[in-house]
């Protein structure tokens, strides 16, 4: 049975992809997973392979996209890019890592877009 948070959770997804949708982006794949790896919507925006987190919440939220997006899941979305671009080697694609903020409250919902919302750190 699925949880309140979990429904609320594909729903804040299905309105990211339409926000997607309506910026003409390619949609590569949904809830792509590798291991213990995983992204929620990967597309092809361009020359960019850009990796989205989908965070949903329910107003009022007093916290930016950065509060909501740990350190250590941001470098699990760098692996995850990493290991995508390693099984697809035909695409020559720079990556991107944008996070959608889905915000519902009693009224409806707005999306917050941070494109470029955080780098891999070069090691």
């Amino acid at each position: 049975m699925e949880t309140l948070k979990q429904g609320l959770g594909r729903w804040g997804e299905e309105v990211a992809v339409q926000h997607i949708i309506g910026l003409g982006w390619e949609i590569l794949a949904r809830n792509w997973r590798r291991g213990r790896l995983e992204v929620d919507v990967l597309v092809r925006d361009g020359p960019w392979l850009v990796v989205v987190e989908v965070k949903t919440r329910t107003e009022p939220v007093q916290v930016g996209w950065h509060r909501m997006v740990s350190k250590a899941q941001q470098e699990r979305l760098i692996l995850a890019a990493r290991a995508f671009l390693a099984v697809h080697p035909e695409w020559d694609l720079e990556v991107r890592f944008d996070v959608l903020a889905i915000l519902r409250n009693r009224y409806g919902h707005r999306v917050l877009h941070t494109q470029d919302a955080f780098y891999p750190l070069l090691r």
